[in-house]
């Protein structure tokens, strides 16, 4: 085990924790846990940007897939105590093709476990379970559950919906699967981050068979339009104050996500225009009133300094005018894809315990 920072600012960040209330709608503020100052980077945030920004320096300009897929910057620590089983195997997607998916299970014999299938990020173009194993160790040991980590289809080879298709057939696997696994389908859990979060409200839309229990979101991409059409609200640097001297780094953080939000449909990896951006199934800010209310209790975190704080807090909000069981919850001072960076910032291992918490808040309510 091993961890950049003092364990203590775990402790810290959940002890500095506050509740704002913006006319009815509340999100809970998880501060940077050694800087007092307000609309600050966390210190650790800050230096791992200053790195990334070297490292985009030297690569070639523009957009680059094997740039996406090949990380070497994207480094992470096994934080897990115990003995975490992990088992690769292949499953059947819909009779037509199988993917890969990856079983962690916690240390001991015990049936009936809830389970969580995670959604990896990475755009639907990028992302595998070597960037996320220490991530599913954690949560998998924090929360007692089973974790289910699909290796689903990735664009531009497999464009939409692939990826939703290979989502979906995950699920009804696992439910298929509940004996084997030892698990209880009726504690179903589906996450995941960016892309992956995309993916968590493909796959509530069109849940007809109610197999999903609760979900949780992690700086999720809600809305696929290009940011020169938005309709349902406005993007400004102005909605991320942040300290002078930090002000250049952190909207470059915002930019690395703000830059990939331009093209059309048909310019779109994924979608390449096999369906509309205004699809819900594409962008869950699209659906409708009606479908929103019969969505499962869902858990939204997301970054202070992220270009996707914006819709995530336009969704949350929306949610919860809806009377929807929905909670919030913001990082301050992180930036876009701070769960990579598990053992590197305490924010990364405090989400971790969020989680298993909405895990055994599930238990509770069965």
């Amino acid at each position: 085990m091993r961890r950049d920072y003092d364990a203590g600012l775990v402790r810290v960040i959940r002890e500095k924790q506050v509740i704002e209330d913006h006319d009815g709608w509340q999100v809970v503020v998880k501060k940077v846990p050694d800087d007092d100052r307000e609309h600050v980077l966390d210190p650790r945030v800050l230096a791992i940007a200053e790195k990334k920004k070297q490292r985009l320096s030297v690569l070639k300009r523009g957009y680059s897939l094997m740039n996406e897929r090949w990380r070497p910057d994207k480094i992470s620590y096994d934080l897990s105590t115990t003995e975490i089983e992990v088992e690769e195997t292949l499953i059947p997607i819909h009779g037509d093709h199988m993917i890969d998916i990856f079983i962690y299970t916690p240390e001991g014999v015990k049936e009936n476990r809830p389970v969580i299938i995670f959604f990896h990020g990475g755009g639907y173009t990028a992302g595998d379970m070597k960037l996320y194993i220490n991530q599913m160790k954690l949560i998998c040991e924090l929360s007692d559950a089973v974790v289910v980590f699909p290796e689903y289809r990735l664009a531009p080879e497999n464009p939409y919906p692939a990826q939703m298709i290979d989502g979906q057939g995950t699920i009804r696997w696992v439910v298929d699967h509940a004996q084997e696994l030892h698990i209880d389908p009726s504690r179903l859990m589906i996450c995941g981050d960016s892309a992956g979060g995309s993916l968590v409200n493909s796959c509530l839309i069109t849940d007809t068979d109610h197999l999903i229990t609760k979900a949780f979101e992690i700086y999720p991409g809600v809305d696929s339009t290009s940011l020169d059409y938005l309709e349902l609200y406005s993007f400004s640097y102005d909605k991320y104050p942040v300290i002078e001297e930090q002000k250049e780094l952190a909207y470059s953080r915002i930019d690395k996500i703000k830059n990939a939000s331009h093209g059309t449909e048909q310019d779109s990896l994924v979608l390449q225009g096999r369906t509309s951006v205004k699809n819900p199934e594409v962008s869950i800010v699209y659906a409708s009133d009606e479908q929103l209310k019969a969505l499962p209790p869902i858990a939204i975190a997301y970054s202070e300094y992220d270009y996707l704080r914006v819709s995530n807090e336009y969704f949350a909000e929306r949610l919860s005018r809806l009377g929807h069981d929905v909670k919030t919850i913001r990082y301050n001072g992180c930036d876009h894809g701070f769960l990579d960076c598990l053992g590197l910032v305490p924010q990364a291992e405090e989400l971790c315990h969020v989680i298993a918490e909405e895990v055994h808040a599930m238990n509770r309510n069965a």
